[in-house]
């Protein structure tokens, strides 16, 4: 596994991440859970040291109607104690609703969300935390990042910042902000983001880059709507709801791996065009098999920069 300085934070994070979405279930079909844990542990054995998670993954009502999350559950059974100390946490908070991506920044909402996501990962700091996909608005009135910016003079958070879709405006004022990370959307289909790097690491902040293989199109397994598992709430609305879109970028992926040469060298090509840049940290893939992880691992070791 190949390692890299995430900005002025000091942290050495994988080259490759784990994103923990996928294995949450809600939108998604996930793993039981003796597999989901076997699943994060054989990721760290391999050298993945940072999970990253959102309050909203795999969102469920508990026992006391309060919101809890798969995703975090799974993540506090994994790294229990000494483990603990070699695995980066990324928390994004302010969403509450994972199908419609509802959000509230208030100092309130952010602040439950917190002390619920610390119980639920069995720890009592966190690595790195970020507002989750803000508006422009939301971020220009820098309200939701004063309340990581108080958690962290406490001590409870080591480094904060956001967490964006492929948007360069919202990040670029992001940039001006008193933060240590920031996580954008960019893959070999979606480049909005390309000039972020270079301000970021200007600026000493680290980059995270999720969506390394564009939900799954950039992994070369799907061809045609049909390869498209019903079984995932996600693809079946899309496919409802969005088909003509679904198809273009099927289209797209298409070429892309007729281009590449295959699926393997399509998610070699697409995992290199992001670590090339000096200033992208580490990739956040959403890992749903323990041969997903071995191959994206060995890709990795594969890469000359």
């Amino acid at each position: 596994m190949q390692y890299r300085k995430l900005g002025r934070t000091g942290l050495d994070c994988s080259a490759l991440g784990f994103g923990t979405w996928q294995i949450g279930g809600g939108r998604w079909k996930g793993l039981d859970e003796r597999n989901s844990i076997n699943l994060l542990r054989t990721a760290a054995e391999l050298g993945v040291n940072i999970f990253d998670v959102a309050f909203v993954y795999g969102q469920y009502r508990g026992e006391l109607n309060d919101k809890r999350s798969h995703s975090l559950e799974l993540l506090g059974k994994s790294f229990i104690g000494t483990q603990r100390e070699n695995i980066i946490y990324c928390l994004k908070l302010g969403q509450f609703d994972e199908y419609s991506h509802k959000a509230s920044y208030y100092p309130r909402n952010l602040i439950e969300q917190f002390q619920s996501a610390v119980k639920q990962l069995n720890t009592d700091y966190i690595d790195i935390c970020l507002i989750h996909a803000p508006s422009l608005a939301q971020v220009q009135d820098q309200r939701a990042i004063s309340v990581l910016q108080t958690l962290q003079a406490l001590g409870l958070i080591k480094f904060i910042g956001y967490s964006f879709e492929a948007e360069p405006d919202h990040a670029s004022i992001a940039l001006g902000h008193d933060i240590d990370v920031i996580m954008l959307q960019y893959n070999l289909m979606d480049e909005n983001c390309e000039s972020i790097f270079d301000k970021a690491a200007s600026l000493g902040i680290g980059t995270l880059i999720g969506g390394p293989f564009k939900r799954g199109y950039l992994t070369g397994q799907f061809e045609k709507l049909e390869d498209l598992p019903d079984d995932d709430n996600y693809w079946l609305w899309n496919k409802r709801y969005a088909k003509e879109k679904v198809q273009n970028f099927l289209d797209t992926a298409n070429r892309l791996k007729a281009d590449a040469g295959g699926a393997y060298e399509l998610r070699k090509k697409s995992l290199y065009h992001i670590l090339r840049h000096g200033g992208a940290c580490s990739a956040i893939v959403g890992h749903r098999s323990i041969s997903e992880v071995v191959e994206n691992c060995k890709i990795i070791d594969e890469l000359n920069f």
